[in-house]
């Protein structure tokens, strides 16, 4: 009946069989036909009912017992042979036959369901004990049915005490992996192996008693070839670490940690989520163990740090960096002053981490973002990091250090500093120094040199944030650092601003300064012969293309730093005087036209807040400098040293008559700047006019004769007309025009400064007036007649300087003649500003010089000299102002008209 078809007559033939056997086992039929009997229960050990298979497994177990030493080799090699091949007895499959029955044996992943079979004789062999085989599946194999009233009959209980018995020798073998089975993830493995594992295991210290054994082949079947053995091993040291103590786990903690980090990176899903799970309950049990006060916990940590730091933060799979920051945060808060040995090279290493662990993605937003958004997203990262477990656990660690632990730490800080690529590293090592500077300011000064350096080297980032970073932290430095390594600091960043263009470089310097006036100013104070010189210069600094309007920029922080720490920009500049002369000079030498530029706008400034206060031999200085500045080529911004000049000769003219060694004479710094006003370049040359204006009108030096030889070539040149016709392209036409307008518009600009230094450089000398006068009248009087109204004007002004100091109006009798010419030309050509309808301030100007001549006539009683033609030409202009909107001018007119008409 064994070899039937049908399951159900093969289950009940294997029952009577067992009955059999277990009842008459002494009879002779049963002895001598043991061999088919075991064959007979092995091959009903394939079927898929359960029942079926206890039933045969308990069979074989009562045929091993009953057989001779020879019977029983012969029966235990038949047995392996048929368990560890797969062969089976195959039954015939009709359409009645049921082939899978409920949640079967037959579910195994390999697809053969004699897979329990098989591990029990794999672990037999590996016992070198196959006759094990008999004893394993005895325990394996306890039916529920065992367990009733009618299965106690057979007292099964008795042959499993018996295989106990006989399994005990193997103990420290079989404990392991028996231990290990018990987490198998195929239900009929596992509890196979929890029936044997019940069975043998009485005593509940046993495990305690082998953990060392259990722990070593639990860890290395972590990495097995077999995914169950690696989703199994997890699961057993899940089990097996709970509520143990430092001792028994502390020798295996490393290779626990670094294995199962492998194994959270595995090509199955269910047993990366059995590592997950491991290390999360590892992870707690190492927590645990660092809150405890024994060296067992200093030891923990030391053995723990150095792995999570070299394989956990640093991994490429994304759990296990995860799971390696949250325990080391936990560790950090539970440790204490136990990290302090171990800060050295954690604060390193998490800082490190800030970078590896932001997203690449950050990276590839900011390389594409633009100068505005790339600032606000640096900025946003920075924050980021700052607030990050990383930084958390820095800071924990930051309480704990002392000198000790410094020696150590800084030099790897600095090389972090100087090698670091990412944007939150570079940034937490400025946080950490930082921090360090305010928690331990004594123990760092013999390392604030060498973080100053490593600072220095990083501070031209092309980040501003890292920029501002590195300036905050070196403006804490400072205070803990020598004198003469903030000198040395201080001349080096001076040196930058002067000698590099890039931007990058200059903007680095303010930052610095900045952050050194804001964070240490008794710092900056002590060394302020240094630093506010070049604040002073940095305040001229024109914003650069890139800086949005309104937006600060680097001349804002210069200028905060001398505001802050002088007494008043007027006593600031006095009291550091010389120092300013030095770097404005330096500045003025430089190969840059953006640095000249500067220096020529903060020596303006020198010498506009100190006119008047200005004496030897600090004005011999300023002079001296704003000379040697104009030598050489013109260049933008070189008109900035043309107005200080006119500036300082203004307001130190008295002084400057006075002879004195290293001061130049007037002579010589009117020569200068005749020689800049025949440079080709017109809008500097109108600089150098305007300049030589002002140095002749304050000096009263005669220098009319090289002035004309200038000034009326610019006067004469009349602006080109445009007319005829084109054959360019309408864009060629509009591009011309464009270019035409504003050539135009310069001309005209060059028109009205030469006519303005030539009002203000006529002199009072009688033979140059003798020589000029009747000229300057005729250029002065034909522009009247047909210019435009801003022309008029700027002759009108300039008539005015000519006849207040035109000597023939002075004595009566010296040049009839000559002022009579004068007087005819200039009324015929006043006639036109009088009558001009559309701009009052020209005709205010007119009657101003009318109001000038005819009191300037009087005065001198040379009316005679006055054509009645010219008092008609006057009269008739003045009463077109009769009608005039403005009524002063009306008064103004009317009262001009009764003084001329009054003479006889």
């Amino acid at each position: 009946y064994i070899p039937s078809q049908n399951p159900h007559v093969r289950q009940a033939a294997c029952i009577w069989l067992l009955s059999l056997v277990k009842k008459l086992s002494q009879h002779k039929e049963i002895t001598s036909h043991l061999k088919e009997i075991q064959v007979a229960f092995i091959s009903v050990l394939s079927d898929p009912d359960e029942l079926s298979q206890d039933v045969a497994s308990k069979g074989l177990g009562l045929v091993y017992e009953m057989g001779g030493e020879a019977d029983q080799q012969e029966l235990v090699s038949t047995l392996v042979e048929t368990l560890m091949t797969g062969k089976r007895v195959r039954h015939a499959v009709s359409e009645d036959t049921e082939v899978f029955q409920g949640e079967g044996l037959g579910k195994t992943p390999d697809g053969h369901s004699l897979s329990t079979y098989k591990e029990l004789c794999s672990l037999a062999s590996d016992l070198n004990q196959p006759d094990l085989v008999y004893k394993f599946m005895n325990l394996a194999n306890h039916h529920a049915m065992w367990t009733s009233r009618k299965g106690a009959a057979f007292g099964f209980h008795m042959i499993a005490a018996k295989a106990g018995e006989q399994l005990a020798p193997f103990l420290p073998q079989l404990v392991p992996r028996l231990y290990r089975y018990q987490f198998d993830p195929n239900l009929s493995i596992r509890q196979a192996m929890t029936s044997i594992w019940d069975a043998l295991v009485t005593d509940k210290t046993l495990v305690d008693k082998y953990l060392k054994e259990i722990l070593q082949d639990v860890i290395s079947n972590l990495t097995n070839n077999t995914w169950r053995v690696r989703e199994s091993s997890c699961l057993a040291l899940n089990d097996l670490i709970r509520g143990r103590q430092a001792d028994d786990l502390i020798d295996h903690l490393a290779e626990m940690w670094e294995t199962l980090f492998r194994v959270l990176d595995d090509i199955k899903e269910s047993v990366r989520k059995a590592a997950d799970l491991t290390l999360k309950t590892l992870s707690k049990v190492c927590v645990r163990m660092c809150e405890s006060t024994g060296s067992a916990a200093q030891k923990t940590v030391a053995v723990m740090l150095p792995t999570l730091l070299e394989k956990g933060i640093v991994s490429n799979v994304s759990e296990v960096r995860s799971l390696s920051i949250q325990t080391l945060v936990k560790i950090s808060k539970t440790a204490g002053s136990r990290l302090k040995p171990h800060a050295s090279r954690l604060i390193p290493a998490l800082l490190e981490a800030l970078t590896t662990l932001e997203p690449q993605v950050l990276n590839y937003l900011s390389l594409r973002a633009t100068e505005q958004e790339k600032s606000a997203m640096d900025a946003a990262r920075l924050s980021a990091a700052k607030s990050s477990p990383m930084m958390e656990t820095v800071n924990m660690c930051l309480q704990h250090l002392d000198v000790s632990v410094l020696g150590e730490l800084v030099p790897r800080l600095c090389e972090l500093l100087k090698s670091g690529v990412g944007l939150g590293t570079k940034g937490g090592c400025a946080s950490v120094i930082v921090s360090l500077t305010v928690q331990c300011p004594q123990d760092i000064t013999p390392y604030s040199g060498k973080l100053m350096s490593a600072l220095m080297n990083g501070i031209h980032d092309r980040s501003t944030v890292v920029q501002k970073a590195f300036a905050f932290a070196l403006g804490h430095l400072v205070r803990t650092a020598k004198d003469s390594s903030v000198e040395k600091l201080l001349l080096k960043l001076s040196t930058w601003y002067l000698e590099k263009e890039e931007l990058v470089y200059k903007s680095s310097c303010a930052l610095t300064v900045h952050a050194i006036s804001h964070y240490s100013p008794d710092v900056l104070k002590a060394h302020a012969g240094v630093a506010l010189p070049l604040a002073f210069l940095g305040m001229h600094q024109e914003p650069g293309p890139d800086e949005e309007k309104g937006e600060s920029h680097d001349a804002t922080l210069w200028a905060e730093v001398w505001q802050e720490n002088v007494p008043g920009s007027f006593g600031g500049i006095r009291l550091y005087m010389t120092e300013l002369i030095a770097i404005t000079q330096k500045a003025l030498q430089s190969q840059s036209w953006k640095m000249k530029a500067q220096g020529a706008a903060a020596m303006a400034t020198v010498a506009k807040e100190q006119t008047g206060s200005l004496v030897a031999p600090h004005l011999g200085l300023v002079l001296t400098a704003l000379i040697h500045g104009l030598s050489g080529r013109t260049w933008a911004g070189k008109e900035e040293l043309l107005k200080a000049i006119a500036l300082v000769v203004s307001k130190c003219s008295t002084e400057l008559q006075k002879p004195c060694s290293g001061q130049p004479t007037i002579s010589e710094v009117v020569e200068v700047v005749l020689k800049e006003c025949r440079k080709e370049n017109l809008v500097y040359k109108m600089a150098a006019l305007r300049c030589a204006g002002d140095v002749l009108r304050s000096s009263q030096e005669d220098h009319f004769s090289d002035m004309t030889e200038i000034l009326f070539p610019l006067i004469r040149k009349s602006c080109p007309e445009s007319g005829g016709a084109s054959s360019r392209s309408p864009d060629e036409e509009d591009d011309d025009d464009d270019k035409d307008v504003k050539d135009k518009e310069l001309q005209t600009e060059a028109l009205l400064c030469a006519l303005e230094t030539l009002g203000k450089t006529w002199p009072r000398n009688p033979q140059t007036q003798a020589h000029f006068q009747s000229e300057v009248c005729g250029l002065m009087s034909g522009k009247l007649r047909l210019s435009t109204w801003k022309v008029q004007l700027a002759v009108l002004q300039a008539m005015k300087p000519y006849f207040q100091d035109l000597l023939l109006l002075e004595k009566a009798g010296e040049d009839s003649n000559a002022l009579s010419e004068i007087l005819t030309e200039t009324c015929a050509a006043l006639t036109y500003p009088l009558e001009n309808k559309s701009y009052s301030s020209v005709r205010t100007e007119a009657l101003s010089v009318v109001d000038l001549i005819v009191k300037r006539i009087g005065e001198s009683e040379q009316w005679e000299c006055m054509s009645v033609k010219s008092r008609e030409q006057l009269q008739r202009s003045l009463s077109t102002l009769q009608s005039d909107a403005r009524p002063a001018l009306r008064d103004k007119a009317q009262e001009l008209r009764r003084r001329i008409q009054s003479q006889p």
